[in-house]
């Protein structure tokens, strides 16, 4: 490979941005501090909180929405 991706590889330059880091490379591949701030953000921006669970109308069960279906046919034998 090329020289910038050598030492974005061994740490000596940012993963991201290719920013000199330091010459004491760690030898793993390391992000500088904006660019670790860019990818928290991008991940807090990319959570979705877990939506809630609903009763199933026979047993009182709680199961999540998209296991519903299979719940009443595996528990209750009845097709939706």
């Amino acid at each position: 490979m090329g020289d910038i991706v050598d030492m974005m590889l061994e740490g000596t330059l940012c993963q991201g941005c290719g920013v000199f880091l330091n010459e004491d490379a760690p030898g793993i591949p390391c992000s500088c501090r904006e660019c670790r701030a860019e990818e928290k953000k991008a991940k807090a921006a990319a959570y979705q909180p877990p939506k809630p669970k609903v009763q199933c109308s026979a047993c009182g069960r709680k199961v999540k929405p998209t296991g519903l279906p299979d719940h009443m046919r595996d528990a209750h034998k009845e097709l939706t």
